[in-house]
């Protein structure tokens, strides 16, 4: 997309649809009082004397004018906001009484995210979010500008994000694209034990709403139900089968959300990302902004050949899963081609493995899960002793996963990268280079002083990594390494 489609040294305005994108968040925002207005007017509709009829007009009125008393700096905003690009700057501009001017490096922009909602697409507008290094928050936020330009803003911040702003074409190419078989695939490897809880929740919170709605608990109209229910095997099975059929559904309506015709394509920059089923995104991934890069599979996607990558971005909010750029990966090719910008040559590939202490699979287990199983189980069997084997059962569980989970963890390392291999269940793999760690510690306990052990936690702009329980010796190696990096590319 060409960059010189609008002169972007001439302040833009926002798109009228903005007024109606901030008129429908006033009234979401103001819902106690437009549900009073609301009840007013029943109220007005049943008495129809004529002091009651004015009164009930002024009453609407002045309701309405304080929701707008309220929200008026909203609504001042649209008219005075502003954005245009100064020299190597990004500014934004609005306000009255308090005009504010964000004032944007424009070599400091880690993404630039495009989102358009069936409103957005009837009025060719889209949201537009960017995001910059150095903020947990998205920098900049518009409701709704017009496509073009949000996709030449987009192109231009591409362009600039490397050199200067220039003004010419990015050639693109089409790395891959999610097909219907490829949704059906993730569907069937989602966790679906989360799903189930999240729908338990959902359930739950819905159940409230009708306590609070309508004066009575339903859940204990639930529990009368259930007491009087006859269960036999069948009836058990079926439950279970409809709760398992409820599951998949939900999961593949949250696949389909999440990865429905998803697309990318790579320049000389980085990437560029579009998805979308109910409204389409699109997001820019500046290779240079990238901090560390993880992939991820659990059992049923190792069968299936599946991998989600995940690009950990400089100054992004590890708690706003949205805002994390993770990617489906169906060929191991293509796993390669996208992490190759990064670090052509992983240290797995010609080092051997290192393996951390065996006392970090049997820690836990002893400190931890046996002293608390211990306790509930003493609980438990003088409360009723036929229910003494979940506690044990727990126990098993959590001896077998933190053994497990010694036995996978196990890094490499070059001159100028770390890979770490870790899981559980399913199975992680942390690439990180050197250069982009910007802080660096060791952290010992008594246990690890005794034996001659340590921990290691490499900062970055986007995670932290840990390795635990390696010998000291080690650990002072890879601290010296990962400094001098700092020290020569800081």
């Amino acid at each position: 997309m060409s960059t010189n489609k609008h002169d972007w040294s001439e302040p833009q305005k926002l798109s009228p649809i903005a007024l109606v994108f901030i008129l429908v968040k006033i009234i979401k925002d103001s819902w106690p009082l437009v549900l009073i207005i609301v009840g007013r007017i029943i109220l007005n509709e049943q008495n129809e004397t004529k002091r009651n009829t004015s009164f009930g007009v002024f009453f609407i009125l002045g309701i309405t004018f304080l929701i707008l008393l309220i929200h008026v700096r909203q609504l001042i905003n649209f008219f005075k906001f502003r954005i245009y690009v100064q020299g190597a700057e990004l500014i934004v501009s609005g306000g009255v009484l308090s005009k504010s001017i964000t004032i944007v490096p424009i070599n400091r922009v880690q993404s630039v995210h495009l989102i358009e909602n069936y409103l957005h697409k009837l009025t060719n507008t889209c949201k537009l979010k960017i995001e910059t290094a150095g903020s947990e928050a998205t920098e900049i936020e518009i409701e709704a500008i017009s496509k073009d330009r949000a996709i030449s803003l987009q192109a231009l911040l591409q362009n600039a994000a490397k050199e200067t702003i220039q003004k010419k074409n990015v050639e693109q190419v089409q790395m891959m694209g999610i097909r219907f078989a490829d949704v059906i695939k993730l569907a069937i490897s989602e966790n679906h034990i989360r799903t189930f809880l999240i729908i338990l929740a959902f359930a739950y919170s819905r159940i409230e709403d009708l306590k609070q709605l309508f004066g009575y608990d339903a859940s204990n109209i639930i529990d009368e139900q259930v007491d009087q229910a006859a269960f036999s095997t069948s009836g058990i099975l079926t439950l279970l089968s409809l709760g398992l059929l409820v599951t998949l559904m939900v999961s593949f309506i949250r696949v389909l959300l999440r990865y429905h015709e998803m697309s990318i394509y790579s320049n000389k920059n980085g990437f560029q990302m579009e998805w979308g089923f109910l409204q389409t995104q699109q997001k820019m991934l500046i290779q240079n902004k990238v901090q560390l890069i993880s992939w991820n599979n659990n059992f049923i996607r190792k069968v299936l050949g599946i991998k989600i990558v995940r690009f950990f971005m400089t100054g992004e909010d590890i708690l706003k899963p949205k805002q994390h750029i993770q990617l489906p990966i169906m060929q191991a090719a293509l796993l390669y081609q996208l992490i190759s910008p990064y670090q052509a040559i992983w240290p797995s590939q010609n080092e051997k493995y290192n393996r951390v202490d065996k006392s970090y699979g049997w820690r836990e287990t002893v400190l931890f899960a046996l002293p608390i199983t211990l306790i509930v189980a003493i609980a438990i069997y003088f409360w009723n002793p036929s229910y003494i084997f979940f506690p044990i059962l727990i126990l098993i569980y959590l001896t077998i996963s933190n053994w497990v989970k010694f036995q996978k963890f196990r890094f490499w390392m070059n001159n100028n990268t770390i890979q770490i291999q870790k899981g559980i269940w399913g199975e992680e793999n942390i690439l990180l280079n050197f250069n982009k760690v910007q802080q660096v510690s060791i952290k010992t306990s008594p246990f690890q002083r005794r034996k001659n052990l340590a921990t290691i936690e490499l900062y970055t702009a986007g995670e932290t990594v840990t390795i635990p329980f390696i010998p000291k010796s080690q650990a002072q190696y890879i601290v010296d390494k990962t400094l001098v990096c700092i020290e020569f590319n800081g």
